[in-house]
């Protein structure tokens, strides 16, 4: 099974990506996309004034797709589970009850990959803003962040990209 957990910067990606692994005894391989593509440098350039990478995604799909094509094994009673969940606690609870293998991709970016499920991590913007200063953002990057929370940039691009998506609150 690939599981891509999306969503903007701060709502809580990596806690709950990391968490999942976890609790399927690590059969769910956990993968710091973002870390990967600063590893091999598969960015265009570093945008100073918003303080990130620009990635080609194209590039990266065609680099990193492969990687998971290995066929896992489906069970379609755990993907009507799967699919009906809202909360962490009742995915951690799914996953923790099933022997499932496959990965976990972790990234902002990791809806644009193929995945038997994306789930889009969703935050109040409070709690964001929050966890943005914590991290000392600049102000144009937490507002930037706030604003794509507030319009569902993720989940509205994996919705374009007809990825099966599970929205779920942090």
């Amino acid at each position: 099974m690939i599981i891509a957990i999306s969503g903007t910067p701060g709502v809580g990606k990596t806690y709950i990506a990391k968490k999942l692994a976890k609790v399927s005894d690590n059969r769910l391989e956990y993968f710091d996309l973002n870390k990967y593509i600063k590893d091999n440098k598969l960015y265009d350039s570093y945008d100073t004034k918003a303080d990130t990478y620009d990635v080609d995604v194209k590039l990266l799909k065609k680099i990193i797709e492969p990687t998971f094509r290995k066929e896992y094994s489906r069970d379609n009673a755990l993907d009507k589970k799967i699919r009906k969940t809202t909360t962490i606690s009742e995915l951690t609870k799914i996953i923790s009850n099933k022997k499932i293998d496959g990965v976990i991709i972790d990234s902002h970016l990791s809806h644009y990959l193929k995945s038997d499920y994306c789930i889009i991590i969703r935050a109040d913007i409070k709690i964001l803003n929050k966890r943005l200063k914590e991290r000392k953002y600049s102000k144009t990057k937490i507002q930037d962040n706030i604003e794509s929370e507030i319009f569902e940039v993720c989940l509205d691009e994996a919705r374009k990209l007809r990825r099966n998506v599970i929205i779920v609150e942090n």
